[in-house]
């Protein structure tokens, strides 16, 4: 689904298709295929230029796909391709995405600054020009998106005061497939809530892209309230769920689609390992808003009892 193709690679007994997830697809020719069996294809060849995949058909037929460029927001150091800059509250410089990262993570000088604005921000320039930060510059508690690398082997004993940590993977390799760095939201907008904007990233330069993918787990923060319960919030139950909502917007404000990410569904199945979320039914997009929503069990007379929190990381975009 969404899938599309990125590029390809010519075999010794035909070709290969990379795809946009990934994944790879290889093709025998029409004859001579392994042990003198038909090959899969009635494809006579495959010509890659900068913009399409040409399929030629052995009755003739031509087939022309658009190809795809897919960048990676990755939240890495070593793919940092921004300007250096300094946070507006607090006046630390940022020359890397680990100079995003607060320490403590509760009340730290970049997401909290004393609890005054902070102007906390970021801009994947350069590469997939996706942008966030929080929301009208205030503290975290406000909503928005921040860079982490904090791991919590024992998530029983997360709290507020580990809002940046995931359990999954290790202390060296926290991120999604074993890397550093990744991204936590904070917030959730409802007919209770006293926000009412939505956390979202964006393209700082107003070009509308497709998102294809991300990868998305719950903080320990998160897993520790819904396996555990906690002050707030009972266990998760048989028909407890947790989900995120991403809605796509255009450059005009319009909405394009909406889809959603289970991060719970009953009590068996909470998401503790980095998985996919496919965004490419969104369409092409200028901002992408990402609401948390819970079953009845989850809320109370004031909202979402459960922690408002998800991680993401390896955003891949089209270009």
């Amino acid at each position: 689904k969404g899938k599309v193709i990125t590029g390809t690679e010519q075999t010794e007994n035909g070709y290969k298709l990379m795809f946009s997830d990934g994944s790879s697809l290889e093709i025998k020719n029409g004859a001579n295929g392994a042990d003198g069996a038909d090959g899969d294809s009635f494809f006579v060849s495959i010509e890659e230029t900068d913009t399409t995949v040409i399929i030629t058909l052995a009755d003739g037929r031509v087939i022309t796909i658009p190809k795809v460029e897919i960048r990676t927001l990755t939240f890495e150091d070593a793919d940092v391709k921004f300007t250096s800059y300094a946070i507006p509250g607090c006046g630390y410089p940022v020359e890397k995405w680990s100079d995003l990262i607060d320490d403590p993570q509760y009340g730290g000088p970049l997401l909290y600054n004393d609890y005054s604005y902070t102007g906390y921000e970021w801009h994947d320039a350069g590469n997939t020009e996706l942008a966030s930060g929080i929301i009208d510059g205030g503290a975290y508690w406000n909503g928005g998106h921040a860079i982490s690398n904090y791991f919590m082997e024992d998530y029983a004993a997360a709290s507020y005061e580990t809002q940046l940590a995931v359990s999954t993977g290790t202390a060296e390799g926290t991120g999604h497939d074993g890397s550093k760095n990744f991204c936590v939201q904070n917030g959730y907008v409802d007919d209770k809530s006293w926000k009412t904007v939505v956390p979202y990233f964006y393209f700082a330069d107003n070009v509308e892209r497709v998102v294809d993918h991300m990868y998305v787990t719950n903080t320990s923060y998160v897993y520790n309230s819904l396996a555990n319960g906690d002050g707030f919030s009972t266990p998760a139950g048989d028909d407890t769920w947790y989900k995120i909502v991403a809605t796509g917007y255009d450059v005009e404000g319009n909405v394009t689609a909406t889809t959603e990410f289970m991060l719970c569904d009953g009590k068996d199945k909470i998401v503790n390992e980095w998985t996919k979320f496919d965004l490419s039914c969104l369409g092409k997009v200028a901002k992408i808003t990402f609401n948390l929503v819970g079953s009845d069990d989850l809320s109370g007379d004031y909202g979402l009892n459960c922690p408002a929190y998800f991680a993401y990381d390896d955003v891949a975009v089209r270009f």
